[in-house]
């Protein structure tokens, strides 16, 4: 073993533990790993940075573009909302019908937009029937996974994988080549998902839809009567500097039949108003004793009293997307920023609600926020809303703009036209001409945490091509293939890949993975396309953990999910597809001799 093999293989072990571990985000551990490469001199500059001209990491970005002005057409929400409409009497029609079109739509835009849309479809069916979210949001992810596998642009991996196999000399994958294997993988896995995880899971998230029951905020939110001896009266929030006094929150300022929600901070208050406040007990007291206040403690707020025409009570979740990561609520200026209140916050399952303003944000949080409908209903692309508001449900002016580019992008990709890269990038400009999308939205729409992983982990598999690695590993397994056939070669390639997703990104996963392929292949005399796709469908077939992929983590907080929920209901169906993918992969890529 050589010097250079040592130290990718430490650089390898640093990588995986700090995917798995959790140590930096994913794509600082990427950059990190491409510069300890450049360091230890395994891949040259020009390699090391060769990634953002990928072919796919370009592709990428257009797609995200184009499922992003679909997304906002306001069409696929209208369609969700048909099929959730159909239920009648029982839950299983609408759910059935919003899993099938959840994965169809995920095999032609992204995934992550697809969970967007059809998360609160699935929360609403939920509270018609009485069903837990816990019951819905997992086989709803794993439906958009599912989705996925079926075409090209399905997920980013099968690009990936798809312009590494041209850089190897293959042929690149086809826009619908995964399309019949996926199908059956798709049917198999609905079924699955029905009869297992649907009936099975327990009933963790309350199917109702109180959210302050679902937060336990009835001790965290109050009336207090502002009396003619206070000396609040004629002064006002910010005067009386009460957020920073007593830790307080006035959420509502009741004035008779007058409700007043925005511009609270500088409104003078008056004798007999009643103000709706949120925060700890002690501090709800301290603010009553302090400014000789009336406390009616025998008053339970709920939903109902927090919502009106002007104002509503919405769970919103950070989009992965988000520019607030990090940030904490202070530092964001919230209540300025917004025009609403951040009331609690739930993270992984563990509900949040005091000392709120000096958390950071991280990706997946859910929150619960007060405000205006105006304002909630443009919070703007830092969330996703997990309610149906009226905005998400109307069709743009130009909505048929969208409806007609990106099937057309497709079309001209599947039917060889032109590649996938020239069609989404000509979609993607006539997008922007049209003003379907504005350039600013284009630029949120892009996932730069995915591009920037995707660009900088590709140097990993150079590396391993450099080192002699792959080449060494290839050996290993053709030898193993000589004694046990090479459908076990393509059983364990399947294996490493499915389980190393779980705890990799699915992208990293396959960078590692494809140059191994390639020189087990090479070393057997095979075909190396069939280990190719043994590897594609196994870096997407990820459902153990809720890391592993991006839809199992934002259905995690509202779906009231635990970590072995991942792996009980996940684990089977892992094992399903890995015998169903050993199966299918020779059979429709034949391991011929080259």
């Amino acid at each position: 073993m050589t010097l250079d093999i040592v130290l990718l293989l430490l650089i390898l072990a640093f990588t995986i533990a700090a995917f798995v571990r959790e140590w930096l985000p994913l794509d600082v551990v990427a950059m990190t790993t491409m510069a300890l490469l450049l360091l230890c001199n395994l891949v040259t500059p020009e390699q090391a940075v060769s990634g953002f001209s990928n072919a796919a990491v370009v592709t990428v970005m257009m797609m995200f573009i184009l499922s992003d002005a679909l997304v906002r057409s306001g069409l696929i929400s209208q369609v969700a909302r048909y099929f959730a409409s159909i239920s009648g009497t029982s839950h299983w029609p609408g759910t059935v019908a919003l899993l099938l079109v959840a994965g169809v739509l995920s095999a032609f835009i992204n995934n992550v937009a697809a969970l967007t849309i059809f998360m609160p479809v699935a929360l609403h069916l939920g509270q018609h029937y009485k069903v837990s979210p816990t019951r819905l949001l997992l086989p709803l992810s794993y439906a958009t996974i599912f989705g996925g596998a079926c075409t090209l642009v399905g997920t980013s991996t099968n690009l990936l994988i798809s312009s590494l196999a041209d850089e190897y000399g293959f042929k690149a994958i086809s826009m619908f080549e995964l399309f019949i294997p996926g199908a059956i993988l798709f049917v198999v896995g609905l079924l699955y998902t029905m009869a297992v995880p649907m009936r099975f899971l327990p009933d963790r998230a309350p199917s109702s839809a109180n959210l302050t029951s679902k937060y336990r905020m009835s001790e965290y939110l109050t009336e207090v009567k502002v009396p003619e001896n206070s000396p609040l009266v004629g002064k006002t929030v910010l005067e009386e500097h009460i957020a920073e006094r007593f830790e307080i929150n006035v959420l509502e300022i009741l004035r008779g039949k007058k409700k007043i929600a925005t511009d609270i901070r500088n409104t003078a208050i008056e004798t007999g108003d009643m103000l709706i406040v949120r925060g700890a007990v002690n501090k709800i007291v301290e603010f009553k004793e302090g400014l000789r206040l009336q406390l009616l403690s025998d008053i339970k707020l709920s939903d109902s009293d927090l919502s009106d025409k002007q104002n509503i009570l919405v769970e919103v979740q950070l989009s992965p997307t988000s520019r607030l990561a990090g940030q904490t609520i202070r530092e964001i200026d919230f209540r300025k920023t917004y025009g609403c209140f951040i009331l609690a916050l739930n993270r992984t399952g563990e509900t949040i609600r005091d000392k709120l303003t000096k958390i950071p944000l991280q990706r997946w949080d859910t929150l619960l926020i007060f405000g205006p409908r105006s304002r909630i209903e443009t919070l703007g692309d830092d969330f996703v809303q997990l309610q149906e508001l009226e905005l998400r449900l109307r069709l743009r002016d130009n909505w048929w703009v969208s409806a007609v580019v990106v099937p057309a992008v497709m079309l001209l990709a599947a039917f060889g036209v032109m590649p996938i890269l020239k069609a989404s990038i000509l979609g993607a400009v006539t997008l922007l001409l049209a003003r379907a999308i504005t350039i600013q939205q284009a630029y949120r729409a892009i996932n730069w945490t995915v591009i920037f992983l995707v660009a900088t982990i590709l140097p990993l598999g150079k590396a391993m091509d450099n080192t002699g690695l792959a080449r060494s590993l290839g050996e290993g397994l053709a030898d193993f293939g000589s004694r046990f056939g090479p459908y076990m070669v393509v059983a364990l390639l399947y294996f490493a890949t499915t389980f190393l997703t779980e705890l990799m990104s699915n992208n990293s996963t396959a960078v590692l993975m494809v140059p191994i392929a390639v020189s087990t292949a090479a070393s057997m005399g095979l075909d190396g396309r069939t280990f190719l796709m043994a590897v594609t469908f196994a870096a997407s077939a990820s459902f153990l953990t809720p890391m592993g992929y991006k839809t199992n983590a934002m259905v995690y907080g509202p779906g009231g999910y635990r970590f072995m929920d991942y792996i009980k209901a996940g684990l089977p169906l892992k094992f399903v597809f890995w015998a169903l993918s050993v199966i299918l992969v020779p059979l429709f890529w034949p391991l011929q001799n080259l």
